[in-house]
């Protein structure tokens, strides 16, 4: 794996790096009640009480825990066919299902029923190992938490549709409405659509009237300043996350009520975004107040945003907007990322840093095959490759610490958004180094002429290269 200063970086070494990386993870394991799970203790909590275990997310979520990591560890047996990633996400698979019949409660999360850090999430990454094995306890335990979960809906107060959380963005009922319609798609249940095409209605009067178009709010608005004039306009926790579930819903349905509720967004986005000379957008973090803060990711940032875009383009076959998903990908590039961090951009995790972007770059490369996001990709995979912490890292008061290269492992340093300052080795899907190996394990593919990537239930780009 080692190579030259001036080496570009081969296929392969994206690949190391990623299962190097695992061996790093695989240091967090420890021995469940059944199966395994992970260590996460290594994480600056969310708000100002540190002494509040319970302040971050569950050792079990996609998010940061259990099934982020079978979720990765699935993907790298698909590449390499090496039976202890199938292994390990069995392990895995054990305690998550050791979960829902023994504990079904979850810490900190934005809806219990959430797909990032709530049942949701837990029940997609089930349904991956029951594809992998076609074992069939794995879909009877899906059947078993969605049918309860779709029983603890509450019915919205005006009587249209229904809910299980304050969050209606993508990391709380859209999100739980999106896992609905893929568990009803791969294991052919009907009901699981009807009920989340039911439960979308929610969304149809909650459009807010904005100076140009509508807005929707995608968190409880006492999550970031309690105002009630507060908007996020991006993806998973804000207007175009709701929009996506709502063409999502019409693509499901049929119904054109989701799609008219849908328009007035490319407007209200249009009218709050950052333009530069050559085109390129960007949305600030929140409206109105946090308007000079540019997260770049999958939260808050364009590599989410552009979904909406995508998908709208996917929906309507107006080619415009496609070039708006072309728009908010430059922005990313043209404010100097990767290369550059900027307020906003601080790590290399898929939830706000590098590793979302560098999906996003492949997902349009995947649309389009044009090799200019291929590269932008690329430059994403070598500032990745080239922050990465080995353990053989030359010690200048020693030679070359040698380790045997299927020994040698390597982790990344992740730094909290809200105070760069905090540093961490963390190993979430999300929140750290299993994003970043998921990523770079798909820029091996693509670069190896064998892009075949899983695709979240937000996720609307080409699992396969188009054409």
């Amino acid at each position: 794996m080692a190579r030259g200063i001036f080496d570009t970086i081969a296929p392969e070494e994206y690949l190391e790096l990623a299962e190097a990386n695992v061996r790093f993870i695989n240091t967090k394991i420890k021995k469940a009640e059944d199966g395994i799970t992970y260590t996460i203790d290594d994480v600056p909590p969310l708000g100002a009480n540190k002494a509040v275990k319970d302040n971050y997310y569950d050792d079990i979520t996609f998010y940061a825990g259990t099934a982020g990591q079978v979720y990765l560890n699935l993907h790298l047996y698909k590449i390499t066919h090496k039976k202890e990633y199938l292994d390990t996400a069995l392990e895995g698979g054990k305690y998550l299902i050791w979960r829902w019949q023994n504990k079904r409660e979850l810490k900190r999360n934005f809806s219990d029923f959430a797909f990032t850090t709530g049942w949701a999430g837990i029940s997609y990454v089930l349904i991956a190992l029951y594809k992998t094995t076609k074992d069939e306890n794995y879909k009877k335990i899906v059947t078993e938490i969605l049918d309860t979960k779709i029983s603890e809906a509450k019915k919205s107060p005006d009587g249209v549709g229904y809910y299980w959380s304050n969050f209606n963005g993508i990391v709380g009922n859209a999100g739980s409405i999106l896992t609905l319609l893929y568990a009803a798609k791969e294991l052919d249940n009907s009901k699981w659509k009807d009920f989340a095409i039911e439960a979308g209605r929610f969304f149809l009067n909650k459009g807010k009237t904005q100076k140009a178009g509508i807005a929707y709010d995608g968190v409880d608005l006492n999550f970031f300043s309690g105002e009630k004039d507060y908007v996020d306009p991006n993806f998973p926790m804000g207007t175009a996350g709701v929009g996506y579930t709502l063409l999502r819903l019409y693509e499901e349905s049929g119904d054109k009520k989701f799609y008219e509720a849908v328009k007035g967004i490319p407007e209200y986005l249009e009218s709050v975004a950052v333009k530069s000379r050559s085109g390129a957008k960007l949305l600030a973090h929140g409206l109105p107040k946090n308007n000079d803060l540019f997260f770049l990711g999958y939260c808050h940032g364009p590599a989410g945003t552009a979904r909406f875009w995508y998908k709208l383009y996917k929906i309507t076959g107006e080619h415009k907007w496609l070039e708006e998903a072309f728009n908010y990908a430059e922005g990313i590039i043209e404010v100097g990322a990767p290369e550059i961090k900027s307020p906003g951009y601080w790590a290399h995790n898929f939830c706000c840093g590098t590793a979302g972007i560098l999906n996003t770059f492949l997902g349009l490369w995947a649309e389009t095959r044009d090799e200019k996001w291929l590269n932008y990709a690329r430059r994403c995979g070598r500032v990745i490759a080239g922050d990465a912490i080995r353990s053989d890292e030359y010690d200048p008061h020693n030679e070359r610490l040698p380790v045997d290269k299927d020994k040698l492992q390597v982790k990344w340093i992740f730094v909290h958004r809200r105070n760069p300052d905090v540093a961490s080795t963390r190993i979430g899907l999300y929140d750290g180094a299993a994003g970043v190996s998921l990523a770079l394990a798909t820029l091996y593919q693509a670069e190896k002429g064998l892009f075949e990537v899983p695709r979240a239930v937000d996720d609307p780009f080409p699992s396969r290269l188009n054409g």
